[in-house]
Protein backbone atom coordinates (compact mmCIF):
# COMPACT_ATOMS: atom_id res chain seq x y z
CA UNK A 1 0.00 0.00 0.00
CA UNK A 2 1.54 3.48 -1.23
CA UNK A 3 1.48 5.98 1.69
CA UNK A 4 -1.34 8.65 -0.08
CA UNK A 5 -3.66 4.87 0.83
CA UNK A 6 -2.45 4.32 3.97
CA UNK A 7 -3.05 8.05 4.86
CA UNK A 8 -6.49 7.84 3.01
CA UNK A 9 -7.55 4.82 5.39
CA UNK A 10 -6.52 6.08 8.12
CA UNK A 11 -8.74 9.17 7.83
CA UNK A 12 -11.32 6.90 7.06
CA UNK A 13 -12.00 6.78 10.84
CA UNK A 14 -11.68 10.64 11.42
CA UNK A 15 -14.64 12.53 11.66
CA UNK A 16 -14.58 14.51 8.79
CA UNK A 17 -16.79 17.27 8.76
CA UNK A 18 -17.79 20.22 5.75
CA UNK A 19 -16.59 23.56 7.17
CA UNK A 20 -19.27 25.54 8.50
CA UNK A 21 -19.62 29.47 8.79
CA UNK A 22 -16.55 31.62 9.31
CA UNK A 23 -15.41 34.37 10.96
CA UNK A 24 -15.46 36.82 8.60
CA UNK A 25 -12.82 39.60 10.35
CA UNK A 26 -9.26 38.61 11.84
CA UNK A 27 -9.93 39.99 15.00
CA UNK A 28 -12.58 37.75 15.16
CA UNK A 29 -10.66 34.98 14.89
CA UNK A 30 -7.83 36.14 17.12
CA UNK A 31 -10.81 36.71 20.02
CA UNK A 32 -11.98 32.88 19.36
CA UNK A 33 -8.46 31.56 19.02
CA UNK A 34 -7.83 33.18 22.78
CA UNK A 35 -11.11 33.44 24.77
CA UNK A 36 -11.61 29.88 23.70
CA UNK A 37 -8.98 28.12 25.69
CA UNK A 38 -10.12 26.51 29.41
CA UNK A 39 -13.39 28.36 28.65
CA UNK A 40 -17.25 27.02 27.45
CA UNK A 41 -17.40 27.71 23.77
CA UNK A 42 -21.13 28.44 23.12
CA UNK A 43 -21.60 29.64 26.52
CA UNK A 44 -18.46 32.46 26.64
CA UNK A 45 -16.19 32.15 23.65
CA UNK A 46 -18.84 33.39 21.00
CA UNK A 47 -21.15 36.05 23.25
CA UNK A 48 -17.57 37.49 23.87
CA UNK A 49 -16.77 37.39 20.39
CA UNK A 50 -20.60 39.14 18.82
CA UNK A 51 -19.94 41.82 22.02
CA UNK A 52 -17.37 42.89 19.72
CA UNK A 53 -19.07 42.39 16.80
CA UNK A 54 -21.96 45.03 18.25
CA UNK A 55 -19.54 47.32 19.76
CA UNK A 56 -17.37 47.68 16.94
CA UNK A 57 -20.53 47.91 14.23
CA UNK A 58 -18.78 44.83 12.39
CA UNK A 59 -21.51 43.15 9.40
CA UNK A 60 -21.41 39.73 8.22
CA UNK A 61 -19.78 38.56 10.96
CA UNK A 62 -19.91 34.70 10.08
CA UNK A 63 -20.47 33.95 6.79
CA UNK A 64 -19.62 30.56 4.49
CA UNK A 65 -15.88 30.73 2.66
CA UNK A 66 -18.24 31.43 -0.92
CA UNK A 67 -19.02 34.86 0.80
CA UNK A 68 -15.78 35.90 1.28
CA UNK A 69 -14.22 38.39 1.32
CA UNK A 70 -17.03 40.73 2.85
CA UNK A 71 -16.79 44.10 1.41
CA UNK A 72 -16.60 45.77 4.79
CA UNK A 73 -13.91 43.65 6.45
CA UNK A 74 -12.17 45.39 9.29
CA UNK A 75 -8.88 45.67 9.24
CA UNK A 76 -7.06 43.94 12.55
CA UNK A 77 -5.35 47.66 13.59
CA UNK A 78 -8.66 48.91 13.96
CA UNK A 79 -9.12 46.37 16.85
CA UNK A 80 -5.91 46.86 17.93
CA UNK A 81 -6.07 50.52 17.91
CA UNK A 82 -9.66 50.24 20.08
CA UNK A 83 -8.07 48.51 22.50
CA UNK A 84 -5.35 50.65 22.85
CA UNK A 85 -7.48 53.75 23.29
CA UNK A 86 -10.03 51.81 25.90
CA UNK A 87 -7.76 50.05 28.10
CA UNK A 88 -7.15 46.07 28.39
CA UNK A 89 -9.34 46.71 32.01
CA UNK A 90 -12.00 48.58 30.56
CA UNK A 91 -12.44 46.46 27.25
CA UNK A 92 -12.73 43.31 29.64
CA UNK A 93 -15.32 44.59 31.68
CA UNK A 94 -17.50 47.13 28.97
CA UNK A 95 -16.49 46.23 25.70
CA UNK A 96 -16.27 42.15 25.86
CA UNK A 97 -18.14 41.60 28.89
CA UNK A 98 -15.27 38.95 29.52
CA UNK A 99 -12.53 39.32 32.34
CA UNK A 100 -11.12 36.11 32.06
CA UNK A 101 -7.38 35.91 32.76
CA UNK A 102 -4.56 33.64 30.48
CA UNK A 103 -4.46 31.16 33.75
CA UNK A 104 -6.62 30.39 36.82
CA UNK A 105 -4.50 32.75 38.66
CA UNK A 106 -5.58 36.42 40.26
CA UNK A 107 -2.33 38.24 38.98
CA UNK A 108 -2.54 36.53 35.37
CA UNK A 109 -2.80 38.58 32.59
CA UNK A 110 -5.76 39.40 31.03
CA UNK A 111 -6.94 37.57 27.83
CA UNK A 112 -7.49 40.67 25.81
CA UNK A 113 -4.01 41.79 26.68
CA UNK A 114 -3.14 38.52 24.85
CA UNK A 115 -5.48 38.53 22.40
CA UNK A 116 -4.35 42.16 21.46
CA UNK A 117 -0.33 41.18 21.59
CA UNK A 118 -1.45 38.51 18.66
CA UNK A 119 -3.10 41.71 16.68
CA UNK A 120 -0.50 43.89 17.21
CA UNK A 121 2.24 41.07 16.38
CA UNK A 122 0.39 40.34 13.18
CA UNK A 123 -0.61 43.61 11.93
CA UNK A 124 3.86 44.41 12.34
CA UNK A 125 4.11 41.80 9.93
CA UNK A 126 1.48 42.98 7.30
CA UNK A 127 -1.27 41.00 8.50
CA UNK A 128 -4.80 42.58 8.72
CA UNK A 129 -7.19 40.76 6.55
CA UNK A 130 -7.80 37.17 6.05
CA UNK A 131 -6.39 37.25 2.73
CA UNK A 132 -3.10 38.62 3.90
CA UNK A 133 -2.88 36.26 6.82
CA UNK A 134 -3.86 33.14 4.07
CA UNK A 135 -0.57 34.49 2.28
CA UNK A 136 1.47 34.12 5.52
CA UNK A 137 0.82 30.95 6.31
CA UNK A 138 2.12 29.60 3.05
CA UNK A 139 5.55 31.72 3.57
CA UNK A 140 7.19 29.17 5.50
CA UNK A 141 10.44 31.80 5.93
CA UNK A 142 7.31 34.47 7.41
CA UNK A 143 5.35 32.23 9.69
CA UNK A 144 8.54 31.33 11.44
CA UNK A 145 9.14 34.71 12.35
CA UNK A 146 5.76 35.35 13.33
CA UNK A 147 5.06 32.58 15.81
CA UNK A 148 8.70 33.04 17.28
CA UNK A 149 7.68 36.68 18.22
CA UNK A 150 3.99 34.64 18.99
CA UNK A 151 5.82 32.25 21.63
CA UNK A 152 6.08 35.37 24.07
CA UNK A 153 2.61 36.19 24.32
CA UNK A 154 0.83 35.21 27.88
CA UNK A 155 -0.92 31.94 27.94
CA UNK A 156 0.57 30.77 24.84
CA UNK A 157 1.19 27.26 26.12
CA UNK A 158 2.35 24.28 23.61
CA UNK A 159 1.41 26.53 20.79
CA UNK A 160 -2.07 24.67 20.43
CA UNK A 161 -3.67 27.85 20.88
CA UNK A 162 -1.94 29.56 18.10
CA UNK A 163 -2.98 26.40 15.92
CA UNK A 164 -6.28 27.15 16.66
CA UNK A 165 -5.66 30.67 15.07
CA UNK A 166 -3.97 29.76 11.78
CA UNK A 167 -7.02 26.82 11.58
CA UNK A 168 -9.44 30.01 12.09
CA UNK A 169 -7.67 32.28 9.32
CA UNK A 170 -7.28 29.88 6.64
CA UNK A 171 -9.09 28.84 3.64
CA UNK A 172 -10.53 25.65 2.71
CA UNK A 173 -7.68 24.57 0.40
CA UNK A 174 -4.99 25.91 3.06
CA UNK A 175 -3.23 23.19 5.03
CA UNK A 176 -1.20 23.93 7.95
CA UNK A 177 1.20 20.99 9.19
CA UNK A 178 1.54 21.90 12.34
CA UNK A 179 2.90 19.33 15.64
CA UNK A 180 -0.37 17.50 15.84
CA UNK A 181 -0.66 16.80 12.08
CA UNK A 182 2.56 15.73 12.15
CA UNK A 183 2.64 13.75 14.84
CA UNK A 184 -0.48 11.92 13.33
CA UNK A 185 1.19 11.40 10.21
CA UNK A 186 4.23 10.25 11.80
CA UNK A 187 2.22 7.43 13.60
CA UNK A 188 0.32 6.42 10.53
CA UNK A 189 3.57 6.62 7.95
CA UNK A 190 6.28 5.09 10.79
CA UNK A 191 7.89 7.98 9.77
CA UNK A 192 9.22 11.80 10.26
CA UNK A 193 7.29 13.60 8.34
CA UNK A 194 8.08 17.54 7.24
CA UNK A 195 6.03 20.19 6.39
CA UNK A 196 5.81 19.64 2.39
CA UNK A 197 5.53 16.20 2.97
CA UNK A 198 2.53 16.63 4.84
CA UNK A 199 1.01 19.30 2.63
CA UNK A 200 1.56 16.85 -0.40
CA UNK A 201 0.68 14.41 1.12
CA UNK A 202 -3.16 15.81 3.02
CA UNK A 203 -3.81 17.49 -0.42
CA UNK A 204 -3.62 14.43 -2.12
CA UNK A 205 -5.19 12.38 0.48
CA UNK A 206 -8.21 14.95 0.36
CA UNK A 207 -8.19 14.57 -3.13
CA UNK A 208 -9.07 11.31 -3.00
CA UNK A 209 -11.82 11.38 -0.03
CA UNK A 210 -13.76 13.78 -2.01
CA UNK A 211 -13.03 16.48 0.90
CA UNK A 212 -11.23 19.97 1.50
CA UNK A 213 -7.75 19.87 2.45
CA UNK A 214 -8.90 22.59 5.32
CA UNK A 215 -11.50 19.84 6.57
CA UNK A 216 -8.94 17.05 6.69
CA UNK A 217 -6.49 19.08 8.51
CA UNK A 218 -9.12 20.00 10.99
CA UNK A 219 -10.29 16.23 11.63
CA UNK A 220 -6.85 15.37 12.05
CA UNK A 221 -6.03 18.66 14.46
CA UNK A 222 -9.44 17.85 16.64
CA UNK A 223 -8.38 13.97 16.38
CA UNK A 224 -5.04 14.75 18.10
CA UNK A 225 -6.38 17.33 20.25
CA UNK A 226 -9.26 14.87 21.82
CA UNK A 227 -7.88 11.61 21.16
Amino acid sequence: MDEISRVTDSAGHLAIEPRGPRWAHTALCVLDAVFSINAHYERHTVPTCYRYVTWAGLSDPLVSSAHLPVLDEQPLGDFVTHVQIEGEVAFSAQVLQNKQRTRANLTAPLKVEAARRYAEILVANGIETLANANALLVDSNRLKLVEQAMASVAGHGSGARLSYLWMLLGDDGLIKPDRMVLGWLRVVLQRTVTSSDAIRLLTEAAARLGCKPWELDHAIWTHQRNP
